[in-house]
This record gives structure tokens, sequence and C-alpha cells, in this order.
């Protein structure tokens, strides 16, 4: 399968990762990131409305992930189902949200500022902080489900500690997502559509 397949209908040629980490970094990321979030949506042509009506602010600034109010057994769009996967991967990563310690999100923040690193080595450098924390994580969920979580987590937390590196800490989740989890998404993807 093509790494950069195509959504269905509605979604025009933005891919279906681009989308879901997306989704996570709306529904979820603290409000120091309301900027570079409407930049990305821009960049992407998707715009944040399917998300705002949704969420709430927090009392620390992030964004509430709980699910919205059921929208009916009609909401089965691929868009649909990309945003309601998104919320709840951020439903997830709020519980895991602590397990990630501080120094590993400076570390990772310092070394993806260097502008000199390709695209390959910042994925080596996800990798590497990905390794690092499912060591730490317990084994109830699968390993995929893991992996795709943490890797959005790493990419919020990262992201709020540096706005700056939000762009590329997205575009190099997405290829890692693209790479390693695709078949992954689509598989929750059609789970959550039937």
């Amino acid at each position: 399968m093509d790494a950069k397949a195509r959504n269905g209908s509605g979604l025009g040629d933005t891919p279906v990762a681009d989308l879901l980490v997306f989704g996570f970094l709306h529904a979820c990321a603290s409000r120091s990131l309301h900027d570079e979030l409407q930049a990305l949506g821009r960049e992407l042509a998707v715009g944040t409305a399917p998300w705002e009506d949704e969420d709430q602010l927090q009392t620390d600034g992030n964004r509430c992930s709980h699910a919205p109010p059921d929208r009916g057994a009609d909401s089965d769009t691929q868009e649909d189902a990309i945003q309601s996967v998104a919320r709840q991967l951020a439903q997830i990563g709020d519980q895991l949200d602590r397990r990630v310690p501080p120094g590993l999100v400076h570390a990772l923040a310092r070394q993806l500022m260097d502008r000199g690193l390709s695209e390959e080595d910042r994925s080596v450098l996800l990798v590497a902080a990905l390794d690092q924390l499912l060591q730490t994580c317990s084994r109830d969920m699968d390993v995929e489900k893991t992996q795709l979580v943490l890797a959005l987590l790493l990419t919020k937390k990262v992201a709020e500690h540096m706005p700056a590196l939000l762009q590329g800490c997205f575009r190099t989740t997405v290829n890692f997502i693209n790479q390693n989890l695709l078949g992954y998404v689509r598989d929750l993807l059609r789970n959550e559509m039937d």
C-alpha cells in the first residue's frame, strides 16, 4: 500500500496521517499552540472548525479530550472517523501524559532544533525516544496503539515545549506513521466506520 495513499471523498488530497496527527494535536494541545495549529490547519487546507465546537479548555490551559456527545450512527464518513479516532487517542494520551519524562522531551526538542538534520535523522531521534518510552509503559495496549499514542504525545509535548518546532515535529510524526503504522491506522478507521 502506498504510504501517501489519499483519503476518500470530502478530504481532498490531505493524507490520513496528516489529519489524524492534526486532530490529535487539536484535541489535546495547550493554548500555547493555538496560532501554530491554525497555521498548520491552513497549510493542510483543513482549518480547525470541525474540532472547535467539541473542545473545552481545561484549567491547565490544555484542551479537554473527552468524547463529545454521540452524533449518531450516520457519522460514517472518513473525516468523522478520523476525528473520532484522534479524540480517542487524545484521551489515551491524557492518561499517559504524566509518564513522559520532561527530560526526554527537553532532550528531544534540543536535538530537533538542529536544522541540519535530515528527515531520516529526525525519524531516528523520534524512534529512539519512542523506544525509551515503550520500555517504561505498561503492556495493557497492543504495541501499535502504544507506539501511535506515544508518537503523537511526544509531538504534542515537544511542540508545547518549543512551539516553533511544531511544523517539523508534525511532519516527522506523519512520516513515521506513514512508514510504520499506516495499516494499523487504516484498521482503526475501518473499525470506527463499521
